[in-house]
């Protein structure tokens, strides 16, 4: 998750069509930006907890026929401690990425994926034997412990093959991998829909054993899941819940897929690109017929719509980058728009969003709608007067009083109000900005928080660009590993990310199960040709994917159903918005920011009016993103069918005040809609609760190790052991409030 522009929740692409669903954890930051288009996002996703409110131990359930057995007897079944790694990509040490490697992946990914479904099935064989044994033997290990362990193996499953459907380069590994995908939701649709599991698990709740903390959170939500899953429908209606899961499933990937392949291009003269950086221009030589080509990945769309002085350029850019899978996606939105209406009925809810909310802090769409309108109301005056500001500088280059501002103008005219008010140049910012700078700060401004290192770690990897990383405490344990996978290739996940490879737990034997994770960007690559200069706005997207790695790695949670960023969709981007305000700070930016050929910090001038700019188009950029949240709203609660592209249109003029461009469809692209659907208010709601949780760090130190300490104990390490709220106020010392937040706002 992107979300200063906005990141796919991110967090992982798994298990759409089913209550337990991992999310893919995406830029905040890239979504902002993102005005113009196509979420940071979504994009797959990291299991967020299913729900809230615990059902009646002894409900009775349907008696159904068992599970279809999802894997072949003769697979052998992978331990819970399995190295994702090392088994997909059929090797130890890092490759060459020859011919001989991709044999390799393709069957390490379908054995990963086999494997552990394998260990889930016996798992919840034995579990589902203990159906009619005497209340004795049903103990919470025996029992809600055993289910927390299956559903681990489910991830061991999904989640690496995830990763490798949408980043590794060889598109047989991708289709392989996407095969995964739709076995584990088989599996895990009829484990919801299992009575005889049911029934162990909720006479073990009817036992009252004295649970407390994560265990008695655990069994709550696993016995109201049975609900939420289907499990007190009739036959007929668990079978056409299950059709719905496949099918939402394929639909999904199939949307994913789309988007991932889809490469527009524009082409333009030298003369067409006055303005972008020396830098950018160096990278982008003439064809044979004299023309540069403009691809709409990232690196290429974003500087031109912000500097390209031609602006009937950035508008033909921006309408390929709006229209990107269109000819596709429009029509599998649809599709999957009325199954998931479907499944809601179905399952006794009004609409879909109801249903997605109902275990998250929200807890229902009409809090959501209240949401969203408060936030637009107090941003109001705000966005009239910034939109003011770019409306004046339009005239001044020659636009009219009463023109139709287009989108693909917002980030220009930004830059240049911000020039003009503000004397600050974000190409002169970009100089001190070079991509392996900015990484080796991170990690150490993390490193001075946390009491931690980091070094290269001897993994196998997808590709030559993949750098593996593990994190070491200071008594020499390694806590976790990483994978830095930071440049654009052809095939990969578009936008940026970080996707869980393996989560932590306590294992039976004592030990720590160590997590895993990989952030994907899409950042420009050092070469020949001149250094990789990033945008600020590019470096906060990696300060909040980062702190998306440290959720998952400084996980300390017993259950791997509640590690890391297992946490309520609308608070798993909290800790990410945060730590943003640390690629802002002069303290922090002096580790890292300095200028690429004279190797000197910023200067204070340039900080300070950086910081001066810094709430310049905020209220327009809150638009935006109330804007897409509201979108995925409407949706989610709208009466079907409904045009989706008059919907778009229709709610972008209640939301932003730039015009709809005709003939574009940006829901193709919105990748959210897919891993974050209904979810995407969640940016905000985090976004208020982040502000809250860096007030006590702007008071005693961003660096300070002591406040570090705490809110690793009571945020990072926790998981979501505790409901969330509480989390914020154990750090806190108080509950949370959205005056902090406000206020940024308006600031």
């Amino acid at each position: 998750m992107k979300v200063s522009v906005l990141s796919s929740v991110r967090v992982r692409p798994l298990r759409r069509g089913v209550a337990q669903v991992r999310v893919v954890l995406a830029s905040t930051s890239l979504v902002s930006t993102l005005w113009l288009g196509a979420c940071g996002g979504d994009s797959p996703t990291p299991l967020a907890p299913g729900n809230r409110g615990p059902l009646s131990a002894t409900s009775a359930a349907p008696t159904v026929k068992a599970p279809e057995a999802t894997t072949s007897p003769a697979v052998p079944a992978l331990p819970f401690d399995v190295d994702p790694v090392t088994v997909a990509l059929g090797r130890t040490t890092p490759g060459a990425g020859g011919a001989e490697d991709i044999a390799r992946a393709r069957e390490g990914v379908v054995a990963l994926c086999d494997g552990s479904l394998a260990r889930a099935s016996l798992t919840l064989d034995e579990l589902r034997g203990r159906d009619g044994k005497p209340n004795g033997e049903l103990t919470w290990d025996t029992t809600v412990g055993s289910l927390d362990l299956a559903r681990g193996a489910l991830r061991n499953a999904a989640d690496f093959p995830s990763l490798l459907a949408v980043a590794h380069p060889d598109e047989g590994v991708r289709e392989q991998a996407k095969g995964c995908e739709p076995k584990v939701d088989k599996l895990e649709t009829s484990l919801w829909l299992d009575a005889a599991i049911a029934r162990v698990i909720k006479r073990y709740a009817a036992k009252n054993e004295p649970l407390s903390g994560p265990r008695a959170k655990l069994l709550a939500e696993v016995v109201r899941d049975f609900r939420r899953n289907g499990l007190d429908l009739d036959a007929n209606g668990q079978r056409r819940i299950r059709a719905i899961n496949e099918a939402v499933t394929k639909l999904g990937q199939d949307f994913d897929s789309n988007l991932a392949a889809s490469h527009l291009e524009v082409e333009a003269t030298p003369s067409q690109l006055q303005g972008l950086p020396k830098e950018w221009l160096a990278s982008h030589s003439p064809g044979a017929n004299g023309k540069i080509t403009i691809t709409t990945d990232y690196p290429d769309y974003f500087p031109v719509l912000t500097y390209a002085t031609n602006r009937k350029l950035a508008l033909e850019l921006y309408k390929q980058f709006e229209n990107r899978a269109a000819n596709t996606n429009v029509e599998v939105l649809d599709k999957i728009l009325a199954l998931r209406a479907e499944k809601a009925k179905l399952l006794g809810y009004a609409t879909w969003a109801d249903y997605v909310t109902e275990p998250r802090m929200a807890k229902n769409a009409k809090q959501v709608a209240h949401f969203l309108d408060g936030l637009k109301r107090h941003i109001a005056k705000k966005a009239q007067t910034e939109f003011a500001e770019f409306r004046a500088v339009h005239v001044a280059q020659g636009g009219k009083a009463n023109d139709p501002i287009p989108p693909s103008d917002r980030p220009y005219l930004e830059d240049q109000v911000r020039k003009a008010t503000y004397g600050l140049d974000s190409k002169e910012v970009s100089q001190y900005l070079e991509v392996r700078k900015v990484k080796q700060g991170i990690l150490a401004i993390t490193s001075k928080m946390y009491g931690i290192t980091y070094r290269a770690a001897n993994m196998p990897t997808w590709h030559a660009d993949v750098e593996p990383m593990e994190i070491v405490a200071a008594n020499g344990q390694v806590l976790g590993r990483f994978f830095f996978d930071l440049y654009p290739r052809e095939g990969k996940y578009k936008h940026a990310a970080v996707f869980s490879v393996r989560d932590t737990r306590h294992m039976p034997d004592g030990s720590r199960l160590m997590p895993m994770a990989a952030i994907e960007c899409n950042f420009p690559r050092p070469g020949a040709s001149g250094p990789a200069l990033m945008s600020h706005s590019d470096t906060v997207t990696f300060f909040h994917e980062f702190g998306h790695v440290l959720h998952h790695l400084l996980s300390e949670a017993e259950l791997s159903s509640f590690a890391g960023t297992t946490v309520a969709r609308d608070f798993v981007e909290a800790p990410s918005q945060m730590f943003e305000e640390w690629a802002w700070a002069k303290e922090t930016l002096d580790l890292f920011a300095l200028h690429h050929q004279t190797g000197k910090p910023m200067p204070k001038t340039l900080h300070a009016a950086m910081l001066r700019s810094r709430g310049l188009g905020r209220a327009l950029s809150t638009q935006r993103q109330l804007f897409l949240a509201a979108l995925d709203q409407a949706y989610h609660t709208r009466p079907l069918p409904l045009d989706t592209t008059k919907v778009l249109q229709e709610v972008g003029e209640a939301y932003t005040p730039f015009k709809y461009v005709e003939g574009t469809h940006f829901q193709a692209s919105f990748g959210h809609l897919i891993g974050y659907d209904a979810g995407y208010y969640g940016y905000q709601w985090a976004l208020s609760i982040a502000q809250d949780l860096f007030t006590r760090f702007k008071t005693e130190g961003l660096l300070n190790p002591r406040t570090a300490s705490a809110y690793r104990a009571s945020v990072l390490a926790a998981g979501s052991r505790d409901e969330e709220a509480q989390l914020v106020a154990t750090f806190l010392g108080r509950p949370p409030s959205d005056v902090a937040y406000k206020s940024f706002l308006l600031d």
